[in-house]
């Protein structure tokens, strides 16, 4: 089962939910993906273990089956992929440096239109680095 997993900066950490599947919606903070990931499915297995048997759409799931999909905001991509430069992003999106790193650091939040062009900027750039290849001289 595959389920997205929505990642949002606050000020010091990195906060995750789960929603849209039944009446629980496992959210938790962390400082990294993989944090927030492992604080996610200790939730689920406690939720499956004292109450899932209520809830039609999680007595269903297997955590040990369950493929996660994460969502960033803006923020918390560029907090977890820090080490991509703002401004290339930026180059590729055809935005203002300046305004995409404002977007990274919180001072502004993007449109949707501009989300979408961020985040075809680090698929192009996904994509064109799957090409390369690298050999020893």
């Amino acid at each position: 089962m595959k389920v997205k997993v929505i990642i949002e900066k606050n000020e010091d950490e990195l906060w995750a939910r789960i929603e849209g599947i039944g009446l629980f919606m496992p959210t938790t903070v962390g400082n990294s993906t993989k944090e927030v990931l492992d604080n996610l499915i200790l939730l689920i297995e406690d939720y499956l273990q004292h109450e899932g048997a209520d809830d039609a759409a999680w007595n269903q799931v297997n955590v040990k089956e369950l493929e996660f999909e994460f969502t960033y905001d803006v923020q918390a991509f560029f907090q977890e992929f820090s080490f991509l430069k703002q401004t290339k992003i930026a180059a590729l999106a055809g935005l203002n440096p300046g305004l995409v790193r404002q977007y990274a650091s919180g001072v502004k939040h993007p449109s949707a239109e501009q989300a979408m062009k961020i985040e075809k900027a680090v698929h192009q750039l996904a994509q064109d680095l799957q090409t390369v290849s690298i050999y020893a001289a």
